[in-house]
């Protein structure tokens, strides 16, 4: 009898002993399923990532990450994990069901893994569009995760997993802390180039503003409300000479808007230089001579009257606000930098010149 009770208790130990093992190496594969899982199926797990870093981006930028990047974003994160490898340590039990999993790794700089591959593209950027500009440096930055990725000092970290009735699960937020870790500067293709096409917009929306009046973009960059940009845009600039009788103020204004409207440019993208907010940008520019031809004709008139004076001035604007006459192309390069924007407007600053380029007065 003793023997037969020894001989059920070394079977229960036995039983119980296997048994925990298999949970040790069970909480174990579950963990590589789960990596496994995002790395090769389910790119949405990593979603929660892209969203954070657009959060960031987009208080940034005035421009906005577009949504329909975000499916090809997830998948270059997922090429992006598929490089990192993971080692699992035996699961230890905690007591009852609770087990930690032990994992080491190396994380992955993003940003320095497709620094080469983000300077040549940015070298040859010729897009204004952010989503197919991205799209595109996506494209080309995957083979470099491959070729010459750029791994941080490895990390060690301790995962807790749950045994339930259902199997094993860990907690959401440790799996996704985990996640966040192993990825970093993961935004740097998109920030690379939004910053330049960012730059881009500020220009062409301060031209867009001071010439045609379209000030809605110009406001975002300059956190005016746009009733605040429209007096900006008002002030001083359509203001006729003191001579002029008030009751031609307005048709004066309205004309001399019109006359502007007719202005050509288009701003290039910007090179960025050494310095925080410093760009080189050309603008290619076809002069609008218009108020050059009107001042020229206007004094070529023989008037008879105040009133005369004031008039012809007025048709001779909307004359050349329908049949502009413009110069030739030409390229302008200025530099976009806090001191050029703070100076604009002033006496010879650079913005100031491209703007008398755009529309030589008198």
């Amino acid at each position: 009898m003793k023997k037969r009770g020894l001989l059920r208790t070394s079977l229960l130990f036995l039983i119980l002993f296997l048994t925990g093992c298999s949970d040790k190496s069970s909480a174990e594969e579950y963990l590589g399923e789960q990596i496994t899982t995002v790395k090769e199926k389910d790119s949405q797990q990593l979603n929660f990532l892209l969203e954070e870093g657009i959060k960031k981006s987009n208080g940034q930028y005035v421009l906005q990450f577009p949504n329909e990047l975000k499916e090809s974003y997830l998948l270059f994160l997922q090429e992006a994990l598929r490089t990192v490898e993971f080692e699992a340590a035996d699961a230890k039990r905690n007591g009852g069901s609770q087990y930690t999993v032990r994992l080491s790794y190396r994380p992955l700089d993003i940003a320095a893994s497709t620094q080469t591959v983000t300077n040549q593209f940015l070298a040859s950027l010729d897009s204004s569009d952010l989503q197919a500009a991205v799209s595109a440096l996506l494209e080309s930055s995957k083979s470099a995760l491959k070729e010459n990725p750029h791994y941080s000092e490895k990390t060690y970290t301790t995962l807790s997993i749950d045994k339930t009735d259902d199997g094993f699960r860990i907690a959401e937020s440790e799996f996704k802390a985990l996640l966040s870790q192993t990825l970093k500067e993961y935004m740097s293709p998109y920030n690379s180039v939004c910053e330049l096409l960012n730059a881009q917009n500020l220009l062409k929306s301060y031209l867009d503003a001071s010439f045609k009046g379209d000030v809605a973009q110009f406001a975002k960059h300059t956190g005016k409300t746009e009733r605040e940009a429209i007096a900006w845009y008002n002030d001083g600039a359509f203001a006729p000479s003191s001579d002029m009788d008030s009751a031609y103020e307005a048709q004066y204004a309205d004309a001399l808007k019109a006359l502007l409207k007719q202005c050509v440019y288009t701003v290039g993208i910007p090179k960025k230089e050494a310095g925080i907010y410093s760009y080189i940008v050309d603008v290619e520019v076809t002069p609008n001579n218009s108020l050059l031809k009107v001042l020229d004709d206007w004094k070529k008139g023989v008037y008879y009257s105040e009133e005369e004076v004031d008039r012809s001035l007025i048709e001779l604007i909307r004359k050349y606000a329908e049949t502009p006459s413009y110069g030739e192309k030409t390229i302008v390069t200025v530099p976009l930098n806090l001191t050029s924007i703070m100076e604009a407007g002033n006496e010879g600053a650079e913005l100031t010149e491209l703007a008398r380029t755009i529309l030589p007065i008198p």
